[in-house]
């Protein structure tokens, strides 16, 4: 028996290196029939029919889903050439190259190696022929595939030495070729399953604005004396506790109008001074505890809108009168902005 053992080692070292791959866990078993034809039929008789009926067992594992290797038995067929039978059947080994063609398809190339054991006219034999193979793959399910292969197996024969000078007899050897449909099972193949997309999660939106208009308004008789623009101890003392109040307001973008007032003893024009003059001196102070210069301003509204009306027209008193319009004499400071940050414009700085 002449053995050529190179395709099966071949096709082992080919399946060791698939096995360094990603494993696909992928265990496989199938049956399938068809045709059988003896290419050389011709040369041993007259009449000789080509055709026979191909039967193939098989398992097999994937490496990955471009690597795998397999192992079978097929019978290429019995066929009659003049009275004689002329007939093989024996294991495969093969390696299986595959190109995913999609979700469904797939085709796959093979080589190995085909260990039989012939009967002819000479009796039996057995012996190894190179394998080669090409196929197409259809995806049913997870576990279940259809497939159709075609298979080439080089001299099988009772002599692989068919007619060599010498040899005193004639050998039967012929090139098989097998076209088979075939039932893959798969037991433990299924589609991995994607987990779900997390849902998306939108925060809400962070809330609106508070919009701060704020007046804190201070007595001129606290601030300053009579007619005065200069600030008193207790003067000083009040606006630190209006800067503050404007602190914990924390405006953000904001701006602040330092609005002076008095009453209507004396002229207009020496009202509207003296109105401009104290709300100047307020608001110089607030800047140097920490507001935005820039954000500050001023406005002396003199003797207009007072706060009380007709209430001291009968008083005629000086010294009664002054103590009657009080409330006219007055600072308003107006701060204006949205609720937020202390680098709001109207915001104190750091010291």
């Amino acid at each position: 028996m002449n053995i050529r053992v190179k395709p099966v080692w071949i096709a082992l070292a080919l399946a060791a290196t698939g096995a360094q791959a990603a494993p696909d866990n992928d265990w496989y078993a199938g049956v399938g029939g068809g045709w059988a034809i003896a290419h050389d039929l011709g040369d041993f008789g007259k009449d000789a029919s080509k055709d026979a009926t191909a039967l193939s067992l098989f398992g097999g594992y994937n490496f990955t889903e471009n690597l795998g290797a397999e192992l079978g038995y097929l019978s290429t067929g019995d066929w009659d050439v003049q009275g004689n039978d002329f007939s093989s059947q024996g294991a495969t080994l093969s390696v299986i190259g595959r190109l995913p063609l999609g979700d469904i398809f797939s085709v796959f190339a093979e080589g190995g190696g085909y260990i039989y054991h012939v009967k002819s006219i000479n009796g039996g034999d057995n012996n190894l022929a190179p394998l080669a193979g090409l196929g197409l793959t259809a995806k049913l399910h997870d576990w279940v595939d259809i497939q159709a292969r075609y298979r080439y197996m080089v001299r099988v024969g009772d002599d692989p030495d068919n007619d060599k000078v010498g040899s005193g007899t004639q050998r039967w050897v012929s090139d098989i070729s097998t076209a088979t449909l075939e039932l893959v099972i798969h037991p433990n193949r299924s589609k991995p399953v994607e987990p779900a997309p997390a849902p998306m999660v939108v925060p809400p939106p962070p809330p609106a604005p508070e919009p701060v208009d704020q007046t804190f308004n201070l007595s001129s008789d606290v601030l300053f004396a009579f007619g005065k623009a200069e600030l008193k101890p207790e003067g000083m003392q009040a606006l630190e506790s209006l800067y503050q109040q404007i602190a914990d307001v924390k405006p953000k973008d904001g701006n602040a109008v330092v609005m002076g007032y008095t009453d209507r003893i004396g002229s207009d024009a020496n009202n509207q001074a003296l109105s401009e003059a104290r709300a100047s001196t307020v608001a110089n102070f607030l800047i140097g505890k920490g507001l935005p210069a820039d954000k500050v301003s001023i406005q002396g509204n003199g003797e207009s809108n007072p706060v009380t009306g007709s209430q001291c027209d009968a008083i005629k008193a000086r010294a009664a009168l002054i103590d009657c319009l009080a409330p006219d004499r007055r600072v308003e400071v107006r701060v204006t902005g949205t609720q937020g940050a202390p680098e709001a414009a109207a915001a104190p700085a750091e010291q």
